[in-house]
């Protein structure tokens, strides 16, 4: 199943009111626990965004072999 993991990063020490989002793809059998997509995401951004942010949105209907064939990042949860 593919997910789609939304984030704010903290913000940056020039811009403190900068609301920076991003979002990834990641796989997962079952929907993931936002405790697991906190460890991805500290792996990725080296711990830069706000936890509290975190979003889980399971994406029906999608393949993780589609989203890499259109040149998208799948991360495994």
């Amino acid at each position: 199943m593919v997910y789609v993991v939304k984030y704010r990063l903290k913000p940056d020490e020039k811009d403190p009111n900068s609301k920076l989002s991003r979002a990834l793809f990641a796989e997962c059998d079952t929907k993931p626990s936002r405790e697991k997509a906190a460890k991805l995401l500290n792996d990725i951004t080296g711990g830069k965004f706000l936890e509290g942010s975190i979003q889980i949105q399971e994406l029906r209907d999608f393949d993780p072999a589609e989203v890499r064939s259109h040149g998208g990042s799948v991360f495994s949860l």
